[in-house]
Parts: C-alpha cells; sequence; structure tokens
C-alpha cells in the first residue's frame, strides 16, 4: 500500500507538468476529461466542454448537440452519452437517440456488453436501464460510497458492481458494499475477458486488481478514464493521448505517426 500511495504522489506532479503542453496526436481543448467510450468504428471522449470522436484515436471532432458537461461511456455496440441531466445512446458515433427519463446531479455512467446502462449520482446512488428508460436499480444504497466518480458493472442485473471515487476509493457490492481499496479511484473497467480481473485509472497509472492485490502496469501516467473494446483495452491519460494494450499489463500510445 506504501508503495502505490508514494506512485499517487509522483504522479500527481506528472499530471501538472503533462497539462501545460500540448503533445502531437493528443485531445484538443483544456476541458478536463470525463469519460472514454471505445468501439469497432473508433472512439468518444466526453469534457467538461462537450464530447469529442475520433475513428483512428489520433484526429479528434466534436459532437453535435452536447454541451457542457459530458460523460460518456460504450460497451460492444452501444456507445452512450449524460449530458444536460439526459442520456443518448447510439450504435455508432453520431446518431444519438434520447433515453427517456432525467438524472439529477450525475457523476458516473457505464454500459454493459448487453446496452444496459448504470449511472450514479443524485439521490440514488444507481439508476439502471436500457434504451426505453431508466429506473431505480436494485442496489441498495445504504451503506455504500458517498462519492462515486467511475462504475464497473458485471452482469445485466448488477450482480457485481464496482464504484470508484477520489475521496471514497474503491467499492465493490455483490449483495452488500464493501470498501476494498483505500487509493484515489478516477476510472474502472472491469475486465470481460476475465471473471475477476479489473483496471483502476490513477493519478500514478494503471492499476490491475482482482484476486490479487493491486500492481501497476506499465503505464504509470496519471489516467483520466479507460475503456475496452474486443479484446482491446485503452486509457486516456492527463498528457490527453490514447493509449492501448493487447494484455492490460503494457501500454503503447496511439501516437499520430503510428
Amino acid at each position: 500500500m506504501a508503495a502505490v500511495l508514494g506512485f499517487l504522489l509522483v504522479g500527481s506532479v506528472v499530471a501538472a507538468v503533462l497539462n501545460a503542453r500540448r503533445l502531437e496526436g493528443s485531445v484538443p481543448g483544456k476541458a478536463p476529461i470525463l469519460g472514454l467510450a471505445a468501439t469497432p468504428e473508433g472512439f468518444l471522449i466526453g469534457t467538461a466542454n462537450g464530447v469529442l470522436s475520433s475513428a483512428d484515436g489520433r484526429e479528434w471532432r466534436r459532437v453535435a448537440g452536447f454541451e457542457g458537461e459530458s460523460l460518456v461511456a460504450g460497451s460492444g455496440g452501444t456507445v452512450a452519452v449524460l449530458s444536460g441531466g439526459r442520456v443518448a445512446v447510439a450504435s455508432n458515433l453520431q446518431d444519438f437517440t434520447p433515453v427517456p427519463g432525467e438524472v439529477e446531479q450525475a457523476t458516473a455512467l457505464t454500459v454493459t456488453p448487453a446496452g444496459r446502462i448504470w449511472v450514479a449520482g443524485g439521490a440514488d446512488l444507481l439508476l439502471a436501464g436500457d434504451r426505453s428508460g431508466l429506473g431505480a436499480a436494485d442496489v441498495t444504497r445504504d451503506d455504500g460510497p458517498e462519492e462515486v466518480l467511475s462504475l464497473g458493472v458485471r452482469g445485466e442485473a448488477g450482480t457485481t458492481v464496482l464504484a470508484g471515487g477520489l475521496s471514497s476509493g474503491l467499492w465493490r457490492f455483490d449483495g452488500g458494499w464493501q470498501r476494498i481499496l483505500g487509493t484515489p479511484i478516477r476510472a474502472v473497467l472491469i475486465d470481460p475477458a476475465s471473471d475477476d480481473r479489473y483496471f483502476l485509472g490513477t493519478s500514478a497509472g494503471v492499476l490491475v486488481a482482482g484476486r490479487t492485490a493491486p500492481e501497476f502496469t506499465d503505464l504509470r501516467l496519471p489516467v483520466e478514464a479507460l475503456a475496452e473494446s474486443e479484446g482491446t483495452y485503452y486509457a486516456i491519460t492527463a498528457d490527453r493521448l490514447l493509449y492501448q494494450s493487447r494484455d492490460g499489463l503494457q501500454w503503447e500510445a496511439r501516437t499520430a505517426g503510428e
């Protein structure tokens, strides 16, 4: 645990340096990054100033219709955007359809491989639904985390839920809530290829955990968001570059020259 905390302190310093410069191929702008969706067709980035899309992870363009703070998530053939208190979904990166229902004070969004949408925020810790609408999830808020910035869900009914936050750390729900890690968490990704492996985005890089104690991968930059598509894992870091990995352990940047 001491080693993890040491890396987090170093990561905070690195983040300040990286935010001061613009790298080739990085996501344009300075608005904080709030989410990442990866699909076979490309990528979505949610920011505090709207949504950007890219076919290759290098060249980015603004997606019309989303202003201000926007959360994004995607898995399989469904991507979702939560902006202005409402969720919209699409099977590609541009033709979005509104989902009935309004979400107050949303702080986290995820989508399961089957297209089920999960949202954290407002009076209810979790809401769940699909293209037909959102409703209260069968996950009690009692004794759970008070601050949630990222979600990971396994099973359409939420058999396992991971909820991460900067002040709350990492919590797990599988019939009841349990705090399993005190490390500040910015992003959570449950590995669809493993029964019990997940990735955590922190200010010092990507942690991999599950049956064993959390360990850092070779991506040691501050991580803002995580996603997965067709067996490849993706991360957006504080230098606003998209990184990818085939095994979740060794990462490389999708730079403009590749």
